[in-house]
């Protein structure tokens, strides 16, 4: 059985979900709270599995709160269920660490089917409209990678003025080589040019400022 708590300030909202629950034997809703200062006595004398709440309500937010939960009680997931469709809201919540993110308009089965992922094996849960920004999210991490060290010893090169001729005569490969890497290595780090991936590499620390030449020989 899923051990759930329930925080929302609106009774109507707590008492309506707790309801869908308890209609699957799956699930126990072992307390609510208005907010998380009621909550955390209770969560530690109730040991839930997962909270639910909605950290992002009108303009303001409540993400602290998720830390406050987690570093007490790091056995419990975090689950927000919440109206909010804004970009930062979500990343905010991806990054605070919670283990499951659903809109509040979702169906019913969708929402139960969440929180036993959420439950069996802490898999992320994300709606449908939020999963366009969490798909461009790991496309930018992607991008934004660690380059290999072929990649950052030919930023190194660049670094120093050298053409492209002179840094593939260095490296015995061809111009053309070369060219495909600058290529790749301005995409990885989504910028425009080989100079924007020169001053972004140095800070991110891919490369080093006043490098030796001698340090880049192959």
């Amino acid at each position: 059985m899923i051990k759930v708590f329930i925080v929302d300030e609106h009774p109507v909202i707590r008492q309506g979900l707790a309801s869908v629950l308890e209609k699957s034997a799956e699930f126990e809703v072992v307390g609510e709270a208005n907010n998380i200062k009621e909550a955390m006595s209770q969560i530690g004398e109730l040991k839930p599995d997962i909270v639910i709440m909605d950290a992002f309500k009108g303009t303001g937010d409540n993400i602290d709160d998720i830390t406050v939960i987690q570093q007490k009680y790091d056995k419990v997931k975090v689950f927000i269920l919440t109206a909010s469709t804004r970009e930062q809201d979500f990343l905010k919540a991806i990054g605070a660490g919670v283990r499951g993110y659903l809109s509040k308009v979702s169906e019913v089965s969708q929402l139960l089917d969440a929180i036993r992922l959420v439950a069996a094996d802490g898999t992320v849960v994300y709606s449908s409209k939020v999963a366009s920004i969490f798909d461009s999210t790991i496309q930018q991490a992607n991008r934004s990678g660690l380059l290999s060290t072929r990649e950052k010893e030919i930023l190194s090169l660049v670094s120093h003025g050298l053409s492209n001729k002179e840094i593939a005569e260095r490296c015995y490969v061809s111009e053309a080589t070369i060219k495909a890497h600058l290529r790749r290595i301005t995409e990885k780090m989504n910028v425009k040019n080989r100079a924007e991936a020169v001053a972004t590499a140095i800070e991110r620390g891919f490369i080093e400022v006043g490098q030796d030449l001698s340090d880049t020989e192959t």
